[in-house]
Parts: C-alpha cells; structure tokens; sequence
C-alpha cells in the first residue's frame, strides 16, 4: 500500500467550475499518458505536473495522489472507449455492437483502455485502495453491461442467461489480448476475433443448455 492518503469514495455530485474540469481533464488525460509510457509504478505526480504544465500541489488540489490519478484515468478511458462507437454502430443490435468493439481491438482507444487496465492490475495487487477503488469502477460497469443484456434478451424473446458471466467473460478476453500484446506473443486479427465472438454471441443460449 502506498504512503498516499486513502482514496475517497467516488462522488458522483461533486460540482467543479468549468476551468476546474477542464483542468481534471487535462490532468486525466496526461496521468494516462505516463502510466501507459513509464508504467504506474515509475510514474510520479512530479512528471504528470511536469507534463501538465501545472504545479504537484495543484495535483493535490484537485486528487489526492496517483492512486487516485489512476482510478480516473481508467474511468476516462472506459468512457472514451465507449463514446467513440459511431451513431450506426449504436443503432445495431447488442450482439453486433460487442462484435464491433473486438473488431475495433487496433483502435486507439481499445488500446490505451487495455494498456491502462493492465498497468491497474499490476498496481491493485499490492495497493489495497487502487484494487478497492478500481473493482468498484468496473463492478458498476458490469453491473451496467449486465442491465443492458438482460434487456436487449427480454426484447428479443431470448432465453435468459446468465449475462453477467458472459460480460465478464467479454471484458476477460479483452484483457487477455492485452497481456499476449505486452507479452509479445501473437495476438488473433481483429476481424477473426469479432468473427468467433459473433459464433460465441448466437449460440451462448445453446451452449448453457448443453453444460447443464
């Protein structure tokens, strides 16, 4: 566990100025930079200040250390991934939108989110707040993904599953290929990747029904 203070619980209606939030912005975004460049462990709140163009104590203002800088620079990058899905991708069917994102796996986007995902792993496995603050993150997500599932099965007349393991099991296979990147092993091409995804996706009903 590192020396910084211990994370906050997130707050959702905590109210900033419109220079104050753009300043977390820019302080998110180039904390995402030097955990992807140096790695979270070598990056320090002095190089984000440096490259920020703002002082360590203006850091400290606005988080209460690099703990914290990290949890927020996954929350953005989950956001951002999320928000870049183009308006006729949105208007296609939930098995298909999940096939895009693993069609899409090059982006830049799907890479930085992976890149940022693993260096959170590496941190949570020995800074108690980071694992804390960063499972809550993605257990509302997958709580989230999970709704958005059972709604798009209860529309379409569906069997039902149990969706929050296949969503689980999506966000693993994610991850997954990001180890293989950064292990330098071969990774599947994305097209190949959102094809099998899409097997997997029409015959999840069939396959529960057999491992029953």
């Amino acid at each position: 566990m590192t020396a910084e203070q211990p994370l906050p619980a997130p707050d959702p209606v905590r109210r900033l100025t419109p220079k104050a939030l753009a300043t977390r912005a820019r302080l998110v975004r180039v904390a995402g930079d030097v955990f992807m460049t140096d790695g979270y462990a070598a990056a320090s709140v002095r190089e984000i200040a440096r490259r920020s163009g703002v002082s360590s104590g203006a850091i400290y203002g606005t988080f209460r250390g690099k703990a914290e800088l990290l949890v927020a620079a996954v929350d953005a990058a989950i956001a951002a991934d999320l928000e870049t899905l183009p308006d006729d991708v949105r208007e296609r069917s939930l098995p298909e939108i999940d096939a895009y994102q693993f069609a899409t796996a090059d982006a830049p986007s799907r890479a930085r989110l992976r890149t940022l995902l693993l260096e959170a792993a590496v941190a949570a496995r020995t800074d108690a707040d980071v694992r804390e603050h960063l499972g809550a993150l993605l257990d509302r997500r997958v709580d989230r993904w999970t709704r958005l599932h059972d709604e798009w099965r209860a529309q379409q007349g569906k069997r039902a599953i149990d969706s929050r393991s296949f969503v689980e099991l999506f966000i693993a296979s994610d991850l997954g290929r990001g180890v293989l990147e950064a292990l330098g092993a071969h990774v599947p091409d994305a097209d190949e990747w959102a094809t099998t995804m899409r097997t997997v996706f029409r015959t999840q009903p069939e396959a529960a029904e057999r491992l029953r």
